[in-house]
């Protein structure tokens, strides 16, 4: 009982991997198509070639998080980055896909300025946030990423108007293997993004409703990420 556990616990990663790579790998697939065109310019095969890197490197970016993550060691590559400049770049990232689910992305950035962060690492923290987020609206909704400064910290937060998280679940989301009603999904997401931003030497809470909980307020979960604007890493 206890292998078939582990095997099922291995098919349900080595599925949720598959699936997250193969709609981007099949995208790639078509630059490199594009690529073959001899009428092609210059310019346009240059800005293909950068989108085939740029996947690339994201692919590695990923399965080297699923590797830290198992032997219990994320390293961070933290430097100084001008944060709504990076969040720009996210934002064009994630607008694709959310107005194909029929999600309004809106962003407030009242901070655009200097952090100290593993820019990599915190992305893809970001956007596994918004992915999960737009799970929650299957219908469509609102999505809102705003980033602020509070005291001595950097704070951002990714806000939607979807069903909410389960009561039962909301203890254990940051557990590894947690997921809720997602068709693919190893429930790693959450886990290492916590792993992440501690490495940071901050924290990730969540604040979240589902319908009819509280009155005059509507369902939807906020992720907050909050991370010392110091950079200081912790032990």
């Amino acid at each position: 009982m206890v292998q078939s556990e582990q095997l099922s616990v291995i098919g349900r990663m080595a599925s949720s991997i598959i699936h997250d790579l193969k709609k981007p790998m099949s995208v790639t697939r078509g630059f490199a198509e594009l690529l073959a065109n001899p009428d092609m310019d210059a310019e346009r095969r240059q800005t293909f070639s950068d989108l085939i890197l740029e996947d690339v490197d994201r692919f590695l970016s990923m399965t080297q998080e699923l590797l830290d993550y198992s032997r219990g060691n994320i390293s961070l590559q933290a430097q100084e980055v001008e944060v709504g400049r990076w969040l720009d770049r996210i934002i064009e990232y994630l607008r694709e896909d959310l107005d194909a689910s029929n999600v309004d992305l809106i962003t407030r950035f009242d901070h655009r300025g200097p952090v100290h962060i593993d820019a990599d690492r915190l992305r893809r923290v970001v956007i596994n946030i918004a992915g999960n987020a737009a799970d929650a609206m299957p219908k469509g909704g609102r999505l809102t990423i705003s980033s602020r400064v509070v005291g001595d910290s950097w704070e951002l937060a990714v806000t939607d108007t979807g069903t909410g998280i389960p009561e039962q679940l909301r203890h254990r989301i940051f557990e590894p293997f947690v997921t809720s009603c997602k068709e693919h999904g190893t429930g790693l997401g959450l886990a290492i993004a916590r792993e992440i931003v501690r490495g940071h030497g901050g924290d990730i809470q969540v604040e979240t409703r589902t319908e009819g909980e509280e009155e005059g307020r509507p369902a939807g979960s906020t992720f907050i990420i909050s991370l010392p604007l110091s950079g200081v890493a912790a032990e």
